[in-house]
């Protein structure tokens, strides 16, 4: 039998258990309960889904402030899923939906170990930001 394909969709539907979970395992925390599907309604540009045999296996946020500025949030694959361009699809949409909306900078931070990944496959180019810690 032929694996399933994927498909990858900008503001997709999901549930919020969905990316509960997908966030908790990405990000190596207790699950949590959090509403996502009102908080990127509310506050985001839009956000893509990937998905295999109807199963959500990959998301990315894309938030915005209104204008022409638009910014990464929360890429994350399931660990079955990694190192198989996957990340890299969904950056690649989330940077073609931006661009189509006329948002003029997708900005991103990250962690140094997710540089080459930003920087030299998905073609962000460093820039000088700064960062308050508030907790």
């Amino acid at each position: 039998m032929e694996p399933s394909p994927n498909l990858i969709e900008w503001r997709g539907a999901f549930t919020n258990d969905e990316v509960n979970a997908l966030h908790a395992e990405c990000f190596d925390h207790r699950l949590l309960d959090d509403d996502w599907w009102s908080q990127v309604n509310r506050f985001s540009l839009g956000w893509v889904c990937l998905r295999r045999g109807g199963v959500l296996i990959g998301f990315v946020n894309v938030a915005w402030d209104g204008g022409v500025h638009a910014f990464v949030l929360d890429t994350m694959v399931a660990a079955a899923f990694r190192r198989q361009g996957m990340a890299k699809a969904l950056i690649d949409e989330a940077v073609a939906q931006a661009k189509h909306t006329g948002c003029e900078w997708l900005h991103v931070d990250f962690d140094p170990h997710l540089r080459p990944f930003y920087l030299d496959a998905c073609g962000f180019t460093p820039t000088d930001a700064g960062l308050i810690a508030l907790r």
